[in-house]
């Protein structure tokens, strides 16, 4: 396969961070998650992932960041067995590749020029379905619910950073209308990270910039009645095992100061259907 030349939006690059991170992840003695997937589809993309090498702050985190995903996707799949999944901001993710266990039923949605490239390394199947659309529209939303009535397990990792705050409570309140008694897992980080994590973060390398922090998750509950909390897992307080993947620097002050284990996260919420 021909050198995949990219023509992507401003947040739609980012994926390739991600890509990139798990990618290298493989060089690891004990890889924090194995995604060789990844690795291969990095060969075959023309940009400089060079300019991420020294990133090893943020390449750490989006492994953790992922595997901590898995896990409460995997959690859920095992109390909910038959829960459709929609993938936000689908980018270049394995995920299906890695959970699938032959009954996933699973939509992959994204922006058309993100989609255009997703499309180049994967393919669509009975229990796969690509969606070129933005989320924060409504035109596929009708297209999913002819495909299936039950709720769907929503997941958005590494997009929600780059909305405002107003952008996300209108996303939460649309699926919330529209598939009562659903669930979405996102990760987040805190104002404090926020106003900081620019200058260290692998974003840096790119045009796109973060716009949302929240101090404390449980503020989602108070954005509407219906929104329930129901799981976090804290980067990388959760995965103390990993402490040691950071820059010296950072571990000495998540070691002295443990609250800066705690400021990203990924957080599981249930859209309630009180009907």
């Amino acid at each position: 396969m021909n050198a995949t030349t990219l023509n992507l939006g401003t947040i739609q690059e980012t994926l390739l961070i991600t890509l990139w991170a798990r990618a290298v992840e493989l060089n690891q003695l004990n890889p924090i998650l194995t995604d060789p997937r990844a690795a291969q589809i990095l060969t075959q993309i023309d940009y400089d992932f060079q300019k991420f090498f020294q990133e090893k702050s943020s390449q750490t985190t989006v492994c953790i960041r992922g595997k901590a995903f898995d896990r409460i996707v995997s959690e859920l799949l095992q109390t909910h067995p038959q829960t459709p999944i929609l993938e936000i901001g689908a980018g270049l993710n394995t995920r299906f590749e890695r959970l699938d266990d032959g009954n996933l039923r699973w939509f992959d949605l994204d922006l058309p020029d993100a989609m255009k490239i997703r499309r180049r390394f994967f393919e669509e199947s009975d229990r796969r379905q690509f969606i070129s659309a933005s989320v924060f529209e409504t035109d596929w939303i009708e297209s999913v619910k002819a495909s299936t009535d039950k709720p769907i397990l929503f997941i958005a990792e590494g997009v929600l950073l780059f909305f405002s705050e107003q952008q996300i409570k209108a996303l939460f309140a649309t699926l919330a209308e529209h598939f009562p008694g659903s669930w979405i897992v996102f990760d987040a980080i805190s104002e404090v990270l926020l106003a900081v994590r620019h200058r260290f973060d692998a974003v840096k390398h790119t045009s796109a910039r973060f716009q949302w922090g929240i101090q404390n998750i449980q503020e989602i509950e108070d954005w509407d009645s219906r929104y329930q909390l129901h799981r976090s897992l804290y980067i990388p307080a959760d995965f103390t095992q990993y402490l040691t993947r950071f820059p010296r620097m950072e571990q000495i002050l998540m070691r002295l100061f443990p609250a800066f284990q705690r400021m990203a996260g990924v957080h599981l919420v249930k859209f309630q259907n009180f009907d």
